[in-house]
């Protein structure tokens, strides 16, 4: 095997390595994923896609209260990592 490809795979290994080692992420005070500005264009060449509404039901379950609802009473995650429980569904 040639010098440059050996490096190159053993590059490849140490950023996999790396990249699994677990964390010590702090605790987050809020959800990673907010409906904050949510902007949508219009044009002739766009047809429109398929989960364009995600960020308007994000939307809409945050002023209705439902996230807080599912932080306060559903807990699916073993270690509280800076996501929140309602950022899985």
């Amino acid at each position: 095997m040639k010098a440059s490809i050996r490096h190159r795979l053993l590059t490849a290994k140490r950023r996999i390595a790396r990249r699994l080692q677990p964390r010590q992420w702090a605790n987050q005070p809020r959800p990673m994923f907010t409906a904050q500005n949510i902007q949508y264009e219009n044009c002739r060449a766009n047809q429109g896609v398929a989960s364009g509404g995600i960020g308007a039901m994000h939307l809409l379950a945050r002023r209705i209260g439902l996230i807080e609802t599912i932080d306060r009473h559903l807990h699916l995650l073993k270690q509280h990592k800076p996501y929140h429980e309602s950022d899985t569904c």
